[in-house]
């Protein structure tokens, strides 16, 4: 029985607690102290290290460090492939290809260091924080106190619309136990009890907090703290998932766990208030387009290139709000989401690429075969979200044998030197390319598994492909009432603009659909974008299909996709390296050699779909998307983990089958 209670307090993680120490960073993971809460929120100073110590659960082992910053969080899709899918350790796979348990090693803790515990307990620091402010905070007189008072409520929606993405329908808890102990035992609720609260609270959090440079002290122009567009944009995040559809338990009742029991369907069954959701996500997002249109990056690179250099300066980013781990003992997100280093690769750029250490590289996320061919050519976003080698520090044998190919290709190098350089990959670990160790800045401590660089969360363009999708109504076309003065089309093709393709007239959901998989590629939006759209079953299933076509030769060929990448390598003083240039094949009806792609002139040409037999590197075994297509609905949501339901007297449980053993 003891032990049942004490599971239960570790679900609800830590409640009490208010106050964090910080001397490393707010993302620093220090040991926790609690004061009276009138001390605490009549000052300004406490207050903030009361709201440190809600960001600093974002930085604790087994959640957003090193599980959900690293591709746990939202893979695989219909445009992103995990590595771990095929390979990896422990539960891995199955957690890749929606098939989670409810003990799956990897987001689940026997000790409590998980999501679920994480998040509940930044729900509960977050409801102290409220609620303390509201009693000592005086936030009509102290702006300082009202904008902790926005950024409390901006996390705890965070944290709540977070555990909605994963879990589904979960506990609404928005008092402290201090006010209600009974919470302890809080039952699992419909989750549009959680977005309707969400919704006042980021409206409140957005009248409360000013726009970035108006914050005070350690916030102001600071991307890692919540202002008023963080706001308004996670309140258009949150809309569009609330007005679209889910997977939610059937006809036979909420408390059923028969896996056969589900269904795909609105969360809001009347239009008319789906109508109300998509004009308050078109208001929010207008707002934000009227105070904040500089925003807009001209060069589509440059938003990933300032997240890997550890910009923070709001004035001059994209990024609208980003988790702001602290430098060199929190966060992995280059670890995972960066091209690979080979070992060799490692060992020659400690210390020569401005900010890497040494540390490792997993090289865990690739981009789709599918969406590599359906880049335009012209599309300034293909060269920046895909790469299509990893790094490698040899003499270059395994791109050519013969010396004096490579000596063409790498002008001043000796054959049997080394030299860094991106090797060619095979299509299946084309690696995403919006974080690269090369765009480290100076000063980074990047060791071991932990690199400091913030965890992009919300951006600006995000911001403008919201606005289009709310303005036509989503996916059942409930459009609102539009007094913005902004019109759709217009607003879209900024976005089309910048990436040099084509504009539109008119917007479609299908144009949504297909713009926010070549824009927000690899920053973990698209699986959810998937289920509130009510297509990701159908998506994985015609993704899988098309990449089971692609990898044999008679039925890529008929799709007019070549074998074949042609390509040259380039030195880049700014790296120490050569990187592939000049690569033809990668867009399809580029499937015959250019005549001037010969090896004499330091062109390599290479078989990319093909390796010990024909299909490979793309057969069933070897690129898995997902396991059974019925899980693609029943296993949308993750389970809540066994321990916490049994130690819930009744409070929690798992619907779609996943049966609460």
């Amino acid at each position: 029985m003891e032990t049942m209670k004490t599971a239960k307090y570790i679900l609800l993680g830590a409640a009490a607690v208010l106050m964090v120490g910080c001397k490393d960073g707010f993302l620093s993971n220090n040991s926790p102290s609690s004061m009276e809460a009138s001390s605490v929120f009549a000052s300004a100073s406490r207050t903030e290290q009361a709201i440190y110590g809600v960001y600093n659960l974002m930085g604790s082992n087994n959640g957003y460090r090193n599980r959900m910053a690293c591709g746990f969080v939202g893979l695989n899709t219909d445009i992103e492939y995990s590595t771990k899918s095929s390979g990896g350790s422990a539960d891995e796979p199955d957690l890749m290809m929606y098939n989670c348990g409810t003990a799956n090693s990897r987001i689940f803790s026997s000790s409590g260091s998980d999501l679920w515990s994480y998040l509940n307990t930044m729900i509960e620091r977050s409801n102290n924080i409220i609620e303390g402010l509201e009693s000592y905070g005086n936030v009509e007189a102290d702006e300082t106190q009202a904008y902790f008072l926005g950024e409390a409520l901006f996390l705890r929606s965070f944290a709540y619309l977070e555990q909605v993405k994963y879990w589904g329908d979960v506990p609404a808890r928005f008092v402290s136990l201090a006010k209600d102990p009974n919470g302890v035992n809080a039952r699992k609720t419909d989750r549009n009890e959680v977005y309707e609260q969400i919704r006042k609270d980021l409206l409140r959090a957005a009248d409360l907090m000013p726009w970035s440079p108006e914050c005070p002290g350690n916030a102001k122009n600071n991307v890692g703290r919540a202002n008023k567009a963080a706001a308004l944009a996670l309140l258009a995040r949150a809309d569009l998932m609330y007005a679209g559809k889910a997977v939610r338990p059937g006809a036979d009742g909420f408390d059923v766990t028969d896996e056969t029991n589900y269904v795909v369907t609105y969360n809001i069954k009347e239009a008319d208030k789906r109508r109300e959701v998509y004009k308050e996500a078109l208001d929010a997002c207008a707002r934000i387009i009227n105070q904040e249109d500089y925003k807009l990056a001209d060069d589509f690179a440059e938003p990933f290139k300032q997240i890997c250099a550890d910009k923070t300066d709001y004035n001059q980013m994209e990024h609208i709000w980003v988790m702001p781990f602290s430098n060199g003992n929190r966060g992995q997100v280059m670890n995972y989401n960066a091209p690979k280093l080979s070992s060799d690769a490692q060992s020659a750029c400690k210390n020569v690429l401005p900010g890497y250490g040494g540390g490792s590289s997993n090289g865990h996320i690739c981009v789709s075969p599918v969406l590599v061919y359906k880049f335009a050519k012209e599309d300034k976003r293909r060269a920046v979200t895909y790469v299509t080698g990893q790094w490698n520090y040899d003499n270059a044998e395994g791109e050519s044998s013969n010396d004096t190919v490579r000596e063409a290709a790498f002008p001043g190098v000796a054959a049997s030197a080394n030299r860094l350089y991106m090797k060619h990959s095979q299509i299946n670990t084309f690696f995403l390319g919006k974080y690269r160790f090369e765009w480290m800045a100076s000063g980074r401590s990047h060791t071991t598994t932990d690199d400091g660089i913030d965890f992009p969360i919300l951006r600006y363009a995000d911001v403008l492909l919201m606005f289009a999708e709310a303005a036509i109504g989503g996916i059942g076309g409930d459009v609102p009432a539009n007094e913005t003065g902004l019109d759709a089309a217009t607003i879209f093709n900024k976005v089309r603009t910048r990436a040099g393709v084509s504009t539109v007239s008119t917007v479609t959901m299908n144009d949504i659909i297909d713009e926010r998989a070549f824009e927000l590629c690899g920053e973990y939006v698209r699986k959810f974008d998937l289920m509130r759209w009510g297509m990701l079953r159908e998506k994985l299933v015609e993704t899988e299909t098309t990449i089971r076509r692609m990898s044999a030769d008679g039925t890529r060929h008929a799709m007019n996709i070549g074998d074949t990448i042609f390509y040259k390598f380039a030195y880049d003083a700014a790296i120490g390296g050569w990187v592939m240039d000049s690569i033809y094949g990668l867009s399809v009806g580029e499937n015959v050699r250019p005549a001037y792609a010969i090896s004499k002139n330091g062109w390599f040409a290479k078989d990319i779909f093909n390796s010990d037999s024909k299909g490979y590197v793309l057969g069933a075994s070897q690129y898995p998307i997902y396991k059974d297509e019925q899980q693609l609905e029943t296993r949308q949501y993750w389970p809540i983990y066994n321990r916490y339901v049994a130690a819930s007297d009744g409070a929690l449980w798992n619907n779609y089958g996943y049966g609460n053993e």
